[in-house]
């Protein structure tokens, strides 16, 4: 709208100053060191999932939560020897992450890193019994990522993260495509 003597008021701002949002990924992890090849089908990764809750400026710097699952490896024996005969085994290993992460973003850039706690569970079934276990080991996480906005509340992207649960000694490499979406901006 032109002010007095023709001169045009300033553009409004619509860029948030503050903004909470929902970053969901999924992909697949791989982990990068192996133990001794065990007999059967042997995986080393899977299917991965992330879910975040951000807060904080929507272009510089942010904080939240992190969580999801991640598969570690797991085993497929049918007919394995032991020393009380032949029996298949299903043997799986997964963590589930509690991170606290701070979140960096340049332009459509984004450096996530975190710590906190991974839920490690393992299951394993041998002569029709199944044994579970799980209990909470420390580590950390770093994550690269690209985003692009669809819209002003919208974002898709792409980010390799790196997972370590350091009390086990376990490194996870992924890829995973993300949906960023802003639940309120002001």
């Amino acid at each position: 709208m032109p002010l007095l003597g023709g001169a045009r008021s300033p553009p409004a701002d619509t860029t948030a100053r503050f903004r909470v949002g929902v970053d969901v990924g999924g992909g697949y992890a791989y982990k990068l060191r192996s133990t001794n090849q065990l007999p059967g089908n042997y995986t080393r990764g899977g299917p991965a999932t992330t879910v975040r809750v951000k807060w904080g400026s929507h272009n510089v710097i942010g904080a939240g939560i992190e969580t999801g699952w991640l598969p570690i490896s797991s085993l497929l024996s049918s007919g394995a020897s032991t020393s009380l005969g032949a029996t298949n085994i299903d043997a799986s290993l997964s963590a589930v992450p509690l991170l606290f992460i701070v979140a960096l973003q340049r332009s459509n850039v984004q450096l996530h890193g975190g710590f906190g706690y991974y839920r490690v569970s393992a299951t394993a079934t041998v002569f029709e019994s199944t044994i579970e276990s799980s209990e909470w080991d420390f580590g950390y996480m770093l994550a690269l990522g690209y985003v692009y906005p669809l819209n002003p509340s919208v974002r898709v992207g792409a980010e390799v993260k790196w997972n370590n649960i350091s009390e086990v000694q376990i490194s996870l490499l992924s890829l995973q495509a993300r949906v960023l979406v802003s639940l309120w901006e002001w």
